[in-house]
């Protein structure tokens, strides 16, 4: 409380203020020119807590999306120790071939590093990130750094797949004018001409349509991403997962399950361990995923 003599804070036992004892009056009317101080009792508004935030929150603590987390990241780490130990075996054998090389004899040296993409690196992180966010039990709300970085990543497929679409079809439009200009071209197939602009022709096709698939893809997830985000800022209902997405986490299990047995055949025994880290753990992507649209389709049947 304020005096509306003086604007002085009154004593906090309840008698006069100071300013009536020193004039002789109590006189409780403001003067003319004077200005109640700022009463500051605006409370900031209330953030709404939804049935979403409850299932988004009990999902990404549960025991199947710290699996899924756990796995991608041992998958990560043996195929980075794998790649590790396979430049180093290859420096050796090269070692070994310049050793008992002639002098003045031509010798390439070539091996190629296997580099875990950025793109993996990010999602491993934003999956910590949003399990770390939904352990926590003093709010209710989650972080959408994670989901965030989900977006990140997409967003350079997009990026990437923009650019090698290009690629291709300025390659493809070369190629034509080539073909067109110089129909009778030798090709070290051992083919007919025709038939090798045919071939390169389907290969080409496929490709791009390929790439356009992706490309399609990675926006359309960048969309479902964004509506996460969104569902854990403001607690609305998020999209499903499509179904492609699904498909796609089991055709990369079929090429996993392929390059395990070429490193099989071709005795590459230290790359067998990371084939089967990363088909375990798409696997947990693929229950993960489709316990997450259980959970959205249970919210849309419960019209929360």
């Amino acid at each position: 409380m304020y005096c509306t003599n003086c604007g002085r804070k009154l004593p906090e036992d309840g008698s006069p203020c100071i300013c009536g004892a020193q004039n002789g009056n109590f006189n409780t009317q403001p003067p003319q020119n004077f200005q109640a101080p700022p009463q500051y009792y605006a409370q900031l508004p209330v953030r709404p807590v939804t049935p979403v935030h409850g299932m988004l929150k009990r999902f990404a603590s549960s025991k199947l999306f710290f699996m899924c987390a756990l796995l991608f990241t041992v998958q990560m780490v043996v195929s980075a120790v794998s790649s590790v130990i396979e430049v180093f075996t290859v420096l050796q054998n090269q070692a070994y071939l310049l050793e008992r090389t002639p002098i003045g004899t031509n010798f390439n040296v070539e091996f190629n590093v296997n580099i875990v993409p950025v793109q993996n690196i990010l999602v491993l992180i934003g999956f910590w990130l949003l399990y770390a966010s939904a352990k926590k039990t003093d709010t209710p709300f989650m972080s959408t750094a994670g989901v965030t970085l989900f977006k990140v990543t997409e967003i350079l497929q997009i990026v990437g797949c923009g650019i090698f679409c290009g690629m291709l079809l300025l390659i493809g439009l070369l190629v034509l004018l080539a073909s067109s200009g110089a129909p009778n071209v030798t090709n070290y197939t051992g083919l007919p001409d025709n038939i090798a602009i045919l071939i390169v022709g389907i290969a080409f096709v496929v490709g791009l349509a390929l790439s356009v698939l992706l490309l399609l893809y990675s926006i359309k997830m960048l969309g479902v991403w964004t509506s996460l985000q969104r569902a854990i800022q403001v607690g609305v209902l998020p999209k499903k997962l499509p179904g492609y997405a699904l498909a796609l986490q089991g055709f990369s299990i079929f090429c996993d399950v392929a390059a395990m047995i070429a490193f099989f055949v071709l005795n590459a025994w230290i790359l067998i361990p990371g084939s089967l880290c990363s088909i375990a753990a798409r696997v947990y992507v693929i229950r993960c995923m489709a316990a997450y649209n259980r959970e959205v389709t249970g919210m849309e049947a419960g019209s929360f």
